[in-house]
């Protein structure tokens, strides 16, 4: 055998035609069967070719017959890359960087060995050392940004993947990883733009439809984004992202039983998908499944144990079921799920310790209707001898500077007065040991504004002789869930048909087709902000509306307030009951099935026409009284966790 041998063989392998190469080097190995280059060759050629099992062999005993070979150990760990042991191609990576310290692709091999065993921060130093001794190795760039990503260095990924578009237009990981920051973000029309550049440079690539479709989703274009799905899953269908979003979508349209397939094919293919295990959870919830949906909640967490969205999910899951003592512990999962909402301090956060003589802040986290509703525990707060001052979104201050046991108000931005701890709202339960059976539930605790009422009573006293309704039917749009807690104006239109009803807008947004009930008044343009809302409200006979911070402020204010509730229900209604806890002169009507408003529209004709047109309580007159269970009348569920 001649040299001229081996580089015949090289020849052919670097031309591309690896069965040719193959033979050669097993022809060499034939007549010399130790001889180390064509063992390592062979091997690079059998792995190049999908056989990675044989492929370690060769090159192992390339390595036994000449230890000292550096290239032998590094394409060893790649090997083992490829064959899912990082474990293995770590050590490999160890014993090239003792040949050779400062052998590039060693080194990128080593960060991703690091990265795969989840050590993403030490993968970091090895990366920029690559870098460093080649500075336009892109692909260890780009690696290096995903480390950076996962241990929440953003800015710095972001930059990173710049560079590597600079030095290679056409990079699709860098194009990928631009269009993700931007999602992250929530600039999905940007977003947008770089998949849809990504999918025409690499048309075959399945990772830019995917991304275009999450873009394309949270612009609301639901069937495109379908699609892009579809068509990412069928160009990559051995990979499980297509398929669970494939289910998100489907189940966020309401198509619950088509989604969860999608999500047990993604669970075949890759079994510890946390994120796909979530999101069946949330699908069973849909149904009320918990059980199942508790089950899907504890699998994400088993492959995943600081998941945050299935920590958060199953504190929902906790709450809905009334276990509040477990769902406000677990609750506190929602800093790493919202990290852009949580506040830092130096005082202390208040946890229950004594507060005797100290200033607490208590601050708004979350929306209106979370404010309205747990604002009800500053006086608790004050009962143990502290100082509360309140910092809440600009449209509540003016509702909200006489809460009892609240001595000062301000606005969300402005100057905070001086405190010594601080507590977000959502985390007072917890401290306070709040449970179903002790809810503070006096009512009202919010005032209105008696010039305001007035006037609104003035304004209102043309319609005397019919019984005055408010009504909502939607929430924001930006909503997680408000495809499911909104309802189709058009829906309402059965309330105006009863005789002596006379239904009055108090949806601020409105679509832009606009109001669609014949006869329904619309004042809301002279709605400024939440004090109007309660003065309006307070010359209300009755407010219908779905979940929003409206029937939160009805309740509130202690006015009789019928919610209108999705199948799957928000945590904080609990289940089975058409009463609240919360909210005594509240009742609940449930759909007796997923998207079925009909029903619930229909018992609520029903209600209001058997009551007739006796008007309800307005301002100034005594509250309504507390509705007490109907049988029959709230919905019951089958036995679905959350999103």
């Amino acid at each position: 055998m001649s040299d001229q041998s081996i580089d015949a063989a090289i020849r052919q392998h670097s031309a591309g035609n690896l069965a040719a190469a193959e033979a050669m080097y097993r022809s060499i190995l034939g007549q010399k069967p130790d001889h180390p280059g064509a063992l390592h060759l062979l091997g690079v050629a059998l792995s190049q070719q999908g056989n990675k099992r044989s492929a370690i062999d060769y090159i192992s005993r390339a390595i036994a017959i000449n230890p000292q070979v550096a290239d032998f150990h590094a394409n060893l760990a790649l090997v083992h890359l490829e064959n899912g042991e990082p474990d293995k191609a770590l050590i490999a990576c160890q014993r090239t960087l003792a040949l050779q310290p400062n052998h590039v692709d060693a080194l990128h091999q080593l960060g991703n060995a690091l990265k795969q065993l989840g050590r993403a921060e030490e993968s970091i130093e090895p990366y920029q050392r690559a870098i460093a001794l080649r500075p336009d190795f892109v692909m260890a760039m780009g690696n290096l940004a995903e480390s950076l990503r996962k241990i929440g260095r953003n800015a710095e990924a972001d930059a990173l993947t710049e560079r590597v578009l600079a030095l290679s237009p056409g990079d699709p990981k860098a194009l990928a990883a631009r269009g993700e920051s931007l999602l992250r973000q929530k600039k999905n029309s940007e977003a947008a733009e770089a998949f849809r550049a990504m999918t025409q440079k690499w048309p075959s690539e399945w990772a830019g439809y995917n991304g275009l479709g999450v873009a394309l989703y949270g612009l609301g274009k639901f069937d495109e984004a379908i699609a892009l799905y579809e068509k990412a899953a069928a160009l990559s269908p051995e990979n499980p992202g297509p398929l669970n979003n494939l289910g998100y979508a489907s189940v966020g349209q309401g198509r619950i039983d088509e989604g969860i397939p999608f999500y047990r094919e993604a669970l075949s293919i890759r079994p510890d998908f946390a994120d796909a295990h979530n999101n069946l959870g949330n699908a069973h919830l849909a149904k009320l499944d918990l059980d199942a949906a508790m089950r899907s909640y504890e699998d994400a967490l088993y492959f995943q144990p600081d998941h945050s969205d299935a920590h958060w999910n199953r504190a929902l899951l906790h709450l809905l079921r009334g276990e509040f003592e477990r769902g406000w512990l677990e609750y506190e999962w929602r800093w790493l799920k919202f990290p852009e909402v949580r506040r830092y301090f130096a005082k202390p956060l208040w946890d229950g310790f004594d507060i005797a003589g100290k200033t607490i802040l208590l601050h708004a986290e979350q929306g209106f209707g979370d404010t309205i509703q747990f604002v009800r525990l500053a006086p608790l707060v004050a009962a143990r001898g502290a100082t509360v001052n309140l910092e809440c979104q600009p449209e509540l201050e003016g509702l909200l500077q006489h809460v009892p046991g609240v001595a000062r108000t301000v606005s969300c931005g402005d100057r905070l007065p001086p405190f010594d701890v601080h507590c977000p709202l959502l985390s007072l339960p917890r401290a306070l040991g709040i449970g179903v059976k002790n809810i503070p539930a006096e009512v009202p605790y919010l005032q209105v504004d008696q010039n305001l009422s007035r006037k609104w009573g003035r304004k209102l006293k043309d319609h005397d002789g019919y019984r005055i309704i408010g009504v909502v039917w939607a929430g924001a749009r930006t909503h997680r869930r408000d495809t499911e807690r909104s309802i189709p104006i058009e829906s309402l239109a059965p309330l105006n048909q009863i005789q002596g009803v006379r239904l009055f807008s108090l949806q601020k947004e409105v679509a832009p087709q606009g109001i669609r009930v014949p006869g329904m008044v619309d004042f809301t343009t002279e709605l400024h902000d939440f004090a109007d809302t309660a003065a309006f409200i307070a010359n209300l006979d009755l407010v219908i509306g779905v979940d929003t911070a409206v029937v939160h402020l009805a309740g509130a204010l202690g006015r009789k307030v019928w919610t209108l509730l999705p199948y799957s229900p928000d945590w904080r209604w609990l289940l089975n009951r058409d009463d609240s806890p919360w909210y005594p002169t509240m009742r609940l009507f449930r759909q007796p099935g997923p998207g079925d408003w009909a029903t619930v529209v229909g018992n609520v004709v029903e209600s209001l026409s058997a009551e007739g047109c006796r008007g309800a309580n307005r301002e100034g007159e005594a509250p309504a009284e507390p509705n007490a269970p109907e049988s029959g009348s709230a919905a019951r569920p089958e036995p679905r966790p959350p999103g």
